[in-house]
């Protein structure tokens, strides 16, 4: 063996060293940035649940009362002549159709809730079909190398080891050196987009626990509204059989 090439040698191995440290420290990362945006799941969850459970509901049936007060309100009217009938009749019905507007137009805002949730569930879905595709590569490489053992095993490897010739581990040498440049760059690269997910993740976070803070807050709030309300319905009951 040649200086030149057992020094090339030499240089790779080095060079093999320090771009091992690169990729498994990018490999780690990698987890540890997935487990930061997969926390957020639970987060995520959970503001759905104050959100778009507990709280619709409530204001839905605080909805429902407001308007069953404002027309027994209306029926509890005693008119004297047809104008004042005929104002009695037509404010119910207005009152009526102010609801159902209310109504039709959540309905349609809730319509395109429902999508964006079935989008969020697929975008799940491709997520984890890009996994599932990813381990199946895996698998498959791992298939291939092990077969490769096999023949390394059979008498490949000293085959080829006892064919091997200057020129020949030259071009190896160079082949590693290229490989290696690549890999450090696509390592740099890997380390921005890294940095990228963990801003991402914490941004998330933030976001969803505003939106819990928020719903929580909106609780309290119709709450007291819903106070507001039962108030006047006792208001409106007191006139009922006066």
């Amino acid at each position: 063996m040649s200086d030149v090439i057992k020094n090339k040698i030499l240089k790779n191995k080095r060079a093999i060293f320090d771009t091992e440290a690169v990729v498994q420290f990018n490999v780690a990362q990698i987890q540890v940035a997935r487990s930061v945006i997969e926390e957020n799941i639970t987060d995520a969850q959970q503001s759905y649940l104050i959100n778009a459970a507990g709280n619709r509901e409530l204001i839905m049936r605080t909805t429902d009362d407001v308007f069953r007060n404002r027309l027994m309100m209306i029926e509890l009217l005693q008119p004297t002549n047809n104008d004042q009938e005929a104002f009695q009749l037509s404010m119910a019905n207005r009152v009526k159709v102010e609801y159902l507007e209310h109504r039709s137009k959540m309905n349609r805002k809730m319509v395109a809730i429902n999508q964006k949730m079935a989008d969020a569930i697929k975008a799940l879905g491709d997520v984890t079909q890009t996994f599932y595709e990813l381990n199946e590569e895996m698998v498959n490489y791992i298939d291939e190398i092990a077969d490769s053992n096999g023949q390394w095993l059979d008498g490949e490897l000293v085959q080829m080891m006892e064919s091997s010739s200057g020129h020949g581990n030259e071009g190896r040498v160079s082949e590693i050196e290229e490989v290696l440049n690549s890999i450090k760059n696509s390592s740099t690269e890997t380390r921005k987009i890294i940095a990228e997910s963990f801003s991402t993740g914490d941004a998330l976070k933030e976001r969803l626990n505003g939106l819990q803070d928020g719903g929580n807050e909106m609780r309290d709030s119709v709450i007291s509204l819903r106070e507001k309300v039962d108030a006047n319905q006792k208001r409106v009951s007191d006139h009922i059989d006066h």
